[in-house]
């Protein structure tokens, strides 16, 4: 029989590349002729995604005002996604944190769902979701909003269901299947690839110069509330060590005055000033100097997995990290890095001082990072997608 028609099937395309993003790289390398499926694609915001031979689109991004505002639309969703014609494929995969794993397939189809988590604003963070702007304030918005969120957990509950297959990208998210999604068996956990042996790309010099402290500890992240940038933040002001941030998102504004706010007070009670250092839209190669240069890479929100943890250990460097992170199952305490157990300053003041108390071997952690490496997962993603094939067919 010829091979399987496949079709790739994405949540949003509309951010710099990050670790979801390295996922459907790694897997456009397994199915190079596999056209990608999605809500929205800003190719100025997402040029990593030129190389899908074709992006299908949903309504959504066709309306100007729309494919700006997604956040504020979730509720139509929902009908993007069913809205997508996948009959002339025989194998869908979907990569998702949201609503990707809704399209609609048939029978004949062999639907696999990769799962990244159940959506974050539909049960860990729901509360958090209705309290995080301002409009929210305004008298009868939350009740309103409680109502799409109401509707959308309703339609999250059956679309789960729709997938022949989930594949959860860690432990800690295949507990979350089973918490909020009963019913549901997870299939064994793959986790996702970590580029191990990074090529710099021959890119044009940086006009600018990186203020880089002789010791410092390195962040490289999505600005966004749940990651607890902030709690890393007054934890290296308290102890007086120095924190490079780098990355952008809708915190970027405020976690730069809670930083400048820390380190005038500081200045003013005359005690050692530590530097809190922002960049983003960093070269490979300058980033690729960070990594390096660093003493140990820090984690301190609870991550779906977080691929950059062990992309840190690939440079022999130690990662501070969330004992709850999907990362920690492959980062042993003491070993390959410190946990922390709490997010909160007090928790990560302990990790590092813990981590200044403890020598790491360098080839170990570089050893531990390619356990998990590319070809591991394109392997073990192959292996899985054929077995499951070969059943569909009988």
């Amino acid at each position: 029989m010829k091979n399987p028609k496949v079709a790739l099937v994405y949540d949003r395309v509309n951010t710099p590349h990050g670790g979801a993003e390295q996922v459907l790289l790694a897997l456009h390398n397994v199915y190079p002729t596999a056209p990608l499926f999605t809500t929205i694609y800003n190719p100025q915001k997402a040029p990593w995604a030129k190389v899908f031979p074709e992006i299908t689109v949903s309504f959504l991004n066709k309306v100007p005002l729309l494919n700006k505002l997604h956040r504020w639309i979730p509720f139509l969703m929902p009908m993007a996604f069913e809205s997508f014609d996948l009959n002339n494929f025989d194998i869908v995969i979907s990569i998702t944190s949201a609503e990707a794993k809704g399209v609609l397939t048939l029978p004949h189809q062999l639907h696999i769902c990769y799962l990244l988590t159940p959506p974050r604003y539909l049960y860990q963070d729901r509360e958090h979701s209705l309290s995080s702007h301002w409009i929210f304030s305004i008298p009868g918005m939350k009740w309103f909003a409680s109502l799409f969120l109401n509707y959308l957990t309703w339609w999250d509950q059956q679309a789960i269901f729709r997938p022949d297959v989930i594949i959860p990208i860690s432990e800690r998210v295949s507990q979350r299947v089973r918490k909020y999604y009963p019913g549901v068996v997870p299939s064994k956990i793959i986790y996702p690839p970590v580029i191990t042996n990074r090529t710099l790309k021959n890119e044009k010099e940086s006009e600018r110069k990186l203020e880089i402290p002789s010791s410092f500890f390195l962040i490289v992240s999505r600005l966004v509330s749940y990651k607890h940038i902030d709690q890393a933040i007054l934890a290296c002001n308290n102890l007086g060590k120095n924190l490079i941030i780098v990355g952008d998102g809708p915190e970027k504004n405020k976690l730069k005055t809670f930083a400048k706010k820390l380190l005038q007070n500081k200045q003013n009670k005359e005690t050692t000033n530590s530097k809190i250092i922002f960049y983003e839209n960093l070269l490979d190669k300058e980033l690729h100097t960070l990594y390096k240069k660093c003493d140990a890479f820090l984690m301190p929100g609870e991550e779906d997995f977080g691929i950059v943890a062990l992309e840190a250990n690939s440079y022999g460097k130690p990662v501070l990290i969330n004992i709850k992170s999907g990362a920690a199952e492959c980062i042993d305490h003491t070993i390959h890095g410190i946990h922390i157990s709490q997010e909160n300053a007090v928790e990560i003041e302990k990790a590092i001082i813990s981590f200044e108390k403890n020598t790491f071997e360098k080839t170990r952690l570089v050893h531990n990072s390619k356990k998990y490496d590319t070809n591991t997962f394109t392997e073990n993603f192959i292996t899985t997608v054929n077995n499951l094939w070969q059943k569909n067919r009988k």
